[in-house]
């Protein structure tokens, strides 16, 4: 088992640059009220960060020098293709989605376009996710169709001078077609309110019943109206799984669909081509945490994906990793590696969290509002324990937990001890929070963090999955960075035992 563990620390990989002419680009526009914050953050893959200042009312107005054309991703707006002498004005739509004038123009709304496109070709919800109709649509039929919404696409890029753009645009929906093929693959033949009894049934069933498994596994089976057969199988994994390259840096580079495909692919190959490391990771917390790490060192050849797969997994084994001596050889490892200063920055912060609020440590404070806009902080609870949910609307398995979380609130409403829901959800969807827990009727403290995941207490704790739940002592500091969750029965022995020692 050791073996594996130390395959699993990355090797040193070399980061190379090439000096790019110096371009310039024009880029203005206002951003919609939830959107606004300053300085936008102007990004491509090969490590560019431009910075763009914006108003108080969300107007901008700035000249951004260039690495190199292509895809970029833009604070609040999304992604943008930009070129030299582009003249691009950005502001928001009549359908509340960002729209592009001025030069370069074309080529942005194009691309939004062409993405928005595929209802006409296949049944969709208002969120672009496949309907019923098309999870029932015959195999040939929805490839058929998806084929031709790809193929449309292509011509309308066609129609921009530019040979880079109409290349790299004609792959990225190229992709964006697999992921939806590996979608419709991955739930073909389901009823979807069948599959939404099954969640709410996931959520909200009690779990001591005898019977809810029972119930549980009537559900899903109930939900699988139509199966693949091996041939439609087949013909869908050629697609999706191994007909295509798994290694094109350019394409990595400028297509953010190649780089979720091929995301998706490296985590589904875990429960087959790597199926023995998944089966040694049930009972191994190390080879969980970095088995990412490992199959991305066995399935990616180019230097430049690899120094990438090799960042994401460390920065993600590191956040999560328990065994603070395979936590620290990891990170030696990887600094002694790696030369990319921002990945070296990010991975420093995330090591100095994982040592510096850790069980035992002092606790950050926080300061959010809560559903009537009332700020409420960390060191106003200071005195009594605190016992913190951080969670989101959008999240299945935080709302299965908090049926148990109610059901210790209550146990506990009279103790020294208050219990925190703080809320990952986007400032965007404030509302829905709002919604969520007054429909819900949800006790206790409920905050909205100002950031959603990038919010300060957040990313001291090195959260990057939920639902994540924290301890806090009287003292204000950290009883467990990692505390057992509502539903582990072993929760309430735990609080009652601190409750009646404190």
């Amino acid at each position: 088992m050791k073996n594996i563990i130390l395959a699993l620390i990355p090797c040193t990989l070399l980061f190379t640059t090439a000096a790019a002419q110096k371009q310039t680009t024009t880029l203005s526009g206002k951003l919609s009220g939830s959107d606004i914050t300053t300085p936008l953050h102007l990004k491509n893959m090969t490590g560019a960060d431009l910075l763009i200042p914006v108003n108080g009312d969300g107007t901008f107005d700035t000249k951004v020098t260039l690495p190199a054309k292509g895809f970029y991703s833009l604070t609040g707006v999304g992604q943008v293709y930009l070129e030299p002498g582009y003249q691009l004005q950005i502001a928001l739509g009549p359908d509340s989605t960002y729209r592009f004038s001025g030069k370069g123009s074309f080529e942005n709304n194009a691309t939004a376009d062409a993405r928005k496109a595929l209802s006409q070709y296949v049944a969709t919800d208002p969120e672009q996710m496949l309907g019923q109709e098309a999870l029932y649509t015959p195999v040939p039929v929805f490839i058929g169709k998806m084929e031709a919404f790809v193929k449309d696409g292509q011509h309308s890029f066609d129609q921009s001078p530019s040979a880079f753009f109409r290349e790299m645009a004609g792959k990225d929906l190229a992709y964006y077609g697999k992921y939806v093929l590996a979608h419709y693959s991955l739930y073909y033949g389901t009823d979807l309110e069948k599959q939404a009894a099954f969640y709410k049934l996931m959520e909200t069933g009690d779990r001591k019943d005898t019977a809810f498994q029972r119930r549980m596994q009537e559900a899903g089976r109930a939900m699988r109206v139509k199966r693949l057969d091996s041939t439609e199988r087949a013909q869908l994994d050629k697609l999706t799984v191994s007909d295509w390259d798994k290694n094109d840096a350019a394409l990595f580079q400028q297509s953010a669909w190649y780089r979720q495909v091929l995301d998706q692919y490296l985590s589904t190959i875990q429960y087959s081509k790597y199926r023995h490391l998944f089966e040694a990771s049930i009972e191994d917390n190390n080879i969980r945490t970095m088995m990412g790490l490992y199959i991305s060192k066995g399935e990616i050849k180019d230097s430049f994906m690899l120094q990438y797969y090799t960042y994401t997994g460390t920065r993600n084994a590191l956040k999560m990793l328990k065994d603070k001596p395979v936590r620290d050889s990891l990170y030696k490892s990887y600094i002694a590696g790696t030369k990319h200063p921002a990945y070296l920055k990010e991975i420093r912060e995330i090591y100095s969290n994982a040592n510096t609020y850790s069980d035992n440590t002092p606790a950050p404070d926080f300061s959010y509002e809560d559903v009537s806009g009332k700020k409420v902080s960390l060191k106003d609870l200071r005195g009594k324990y605190v016992y913190i949910d951080v969670w989101a609307t959008w999240c299945g398995p935080c709302k299965m937990e908090i049926p148990h979380l109610s059901k210790i609130e209550a146990l506990y409403e009279h103790k020294k001890i208050r219990f925190v829901s703080l809320s990952v959800d986007k400032t965007a969807d404030k509302q829905k929070w709002k919604d969520f827990v007054q429909k819900g009727n949800l006790k206790g403290i409920q905050l909205l963090a100002d950031k959603d995941f990038q919010s300060d207490f957040v990313q001291k704790f090195n959260i990057n999955a939920i639902p994540r739940f924290i301890l806090i002592g009287p003292d204000g500091k950290i009883v467990s960075a990692d505390a057992l969750r509502p539903s582990n029965p072993e929760l309430k022995a735990l609080l009652d035992k601190l409750l009646t020692e404190g």
